[in-house]
């Protein structure tokens, strides 16, 4: 008999596996993820459409109107701001949600960590479901406006999925790492929502990245949402192709990343239980 360690895998071609392998259960726990965080409400589902539509009249006033951001490439007003902005907002969401949510992964689930067979490590990417089911909601907004104010959509934006795949690799990776990590630190909870903050205004959401000095603008790359927002805009608004050489590196590295994370949860999964 095979002792539980040994069912612990965190070999590179586990990191698919964790999802493959487990995902009858990964997609029952994603529906009830979903449909849970609007059972109750007037509206339901629909919150997953006012909610961006909302937050996308609010920065578009805010920043187009009364601040006159602007994009070195924008010529259609604040139509076309509101655009720009909600493409970076989307994605910073997807990420945003994850980490937030991974914090307390594991402390809220504690009747899954005291169950042997349990796949702990296929946690995680219930939350990655579940934030990419608003993302692409949130694209398919993005789509409905650039047909209703520009009257056309590039024919590029059929490869919006390529770079939301590539996201879904940084995602899963802090997904592990961090719903490891919270268990042994609370703290983690609490810096989650700072860490968002920080990602959020590090990033070329609200301003160009033209907008700072050229000597620092290099320094935006460290935030893994700023190459995947610029890729994202690219095919969605702007018609270009991928830059697929650099997708390809920004790939192999999230990937690396994500069996490292993926070896540390399983590392420290066995003191799960002791913890809680």
């Amino acid at each position: 008999m095979r002792s539980n360690t040994s069912r612990h895998r965190s070999d590179l071609l586990y990191i698919a596996g964790s999802f493959t392998g487990h995902r009858f259960v990964i997609g029952q726990l994603a529906k009830r993820a979903i449909l849970g965080r609007y059972r109750g409400t007037i509206l339901g589902l629909l919150w997953s459409l006012v909610t961006p539509l909302l937050l996308l009249a609010v920065y578009t006033f805010v920043f187009g109107s009364i601040l006159q951001v602007r994009w070195v490439t924008q010529s259609g007003g604040n139509a076309e701001f509101a655009a720009i902005l909600f493409s970076g907002m989307l994605i910073h969401g997807i990420l945003a949600e994850c980490l937030t949510q991974a914090s307390t992964l594991i402390v809220t689930n504690p009747q899954y960590v005291k169950k042997v067979v349990f796949p702990l490590e296929a946690l995680p990417w219930v939350t990655v479901i579940s934030a990419f089911f608003q993302g692409v909601i949130s694209t398919g907004i993005l789509l409905v406006y650039l047909l209703a104010v520009e009257g056309s959509i590039p024919w590029t934006a059929v490869l919006f999925p390529i770079p939301l795949l590539v996201l879904v690799f940084v995602c899963i990776a802090a997904g592990w790492l961090i719903a490891a990590t919270a268990v042994y630190l609370k703290d983690i909870a609490q810096m989650m929502g700072l860490l968002s903050t920080v990602l959020f205004f590090m990033a070329p959401i609200l301003y160009p990245k033209s907008a700072l000095p050229a000597e620092f603008q290099h320094w935006l790359y460290l935030n893994p949402l700023t190459y995947i927002i610029e890729q994202f805009r690219a095919v969605v608004l702007w018609g270009q192709l991928p830059d697929w050489k650099g997708l390809g590196l920004y790939t192999l590295a999230a990937v690396v990343i994500a069996w490292l994370s993926l070896a540390w949860f399983q590392k420290t999964r066995k003191g799960f239980a002791d913890v809680l």
